[in-house]
């Protein structure tokens, strides 16, 4: 989860991208144009397997064998040094008799993960055979299990989606608003909506903002919310609706009227690319969701930005 921090001292660099060495004493990657730190207050694996690999029962959905041994599809977006990749291989051989798994990540700057790797000993957790595979090949395929494989798509995600299979859940865990905006919109939210392609899908990820909540329901997804991770009091997890049906969304707990009512006091309640005069129908459309049907409407209020 990125996040602002001080910086290390006596930096090793390569590229945009330097170790971080917590006070906690675990090592992570900062950006260096941005400032922010890839899991800057919790160690990337505990962050990994909360956030991501346990929030979305990884483990269970393995275990469930489709009728016709169709693989499950993670989109890692935002693979960044490979800490949710490592986590949902992790999962995958811990469980046994698993359903095959099609890992996909997505990057457009590997420098971050070539880092690590040469600084593997401060990042125990990555696997030096298939991170090695990855950054050489963009692919490793399990040599021990053949229903274990794990690609690479390098460059912009809002593109290199469009070439991808159709995922069952998404590890969204791209650098935030601050340096990665336009992944944050209205318009790559919708972008990722029709990427699903009508299938039950869950997206997991890091943060709450309230502009980013908005998007992800504007474009037609449902939410949740998600674990506390770090400095993040909760976090989000984003449903498609054909998801809605599936025994995981029972165990969720919803965003309702105190989410609508806390939006529509909101300061920053548009995403980036929503325009001035587009926003009156954007607040329709959030106000208008079907999530939101059988909550009390909310006391329309000025917008304040």
């Amino acid at each position: 989860m990125p996040n602002d921090d001080g910086m290390s001292a006596q930096a090793i660099r390569l590229g945009d991208y330097e170790v971080h060495r917590a006070w906690e004493g675990f090592a992570s990657i900062r950006q260096i144009s941005s400032g922010e730190i890839m899991h800057s207050r919790t160690a990337p694996m505990e962050e990994a397997r909360k956030l991501y690999v346990e929030q979305s029962y990884l483990a269970e959905r393995l275990r469930k064998k489709p009728r016709n041994d169709e693989p499950l599809v993670i989109w890692d977006v935002g693979l960044g040094a490979g800490a949710n990749a490592m986590a949902a291989i992790e999962c995958y051989e811990k469980v046994s008799g698993a359903r095959p798994l099609q890992l996909l990540s997505f990057e457009n700057d590997l420098d971050s993960l070539r880092l690590a790797l040469r600084q593997q000993p401060d990042f125990p957790y990555l696997r030096v055979d298939a991170t090695t595979a990855i950054l050489a090949n963009g692919h490793w395929q399990s040599s021990i299990d053949a229903g274990l494989s794990w690609r690479l798509l390098p460059g912009d995600f809002l593109e290199t989606m469009e070439r991808a299979a159709a995922p069952d859940l998404i590890f969204y865990d791209m650098f935030s608003t601050k340096s990665s905006a336009h992944l944050w919109t209205l318009g790559a939210f919708r972008k990722l909506f029709v990427a699903c392609a009508g299938r039950a899908v869950e997206l997991f990820t890091y943060t709450c903002s309230t502009a980013n909540r908005a998007a992800l329901l504007a474009a037609g997804f449902h939410l949740a919310r998600g674990r506390n991770a770090g400095e993040k009091i909760e976090t989000t997890i984003a449903h498609t609706p054909a998801a809605l049906r599936s025994s995981f969304a029972r165990r969720r707990e919803w965003l309702g009227s105190d989410w609508l009512v806390k939006w529509n006091r909101s300061a920053a309640k548009f995403p980036a690319d929503v325009a001035p005069n587009e926003r009156w129908a954007f607040e329709e459309i959030i106000r208008g969701h079907e999530q939101f049907r059988n909550s009390p409407p909310p006391k329309r209020l000025p917008s304040t930005t």
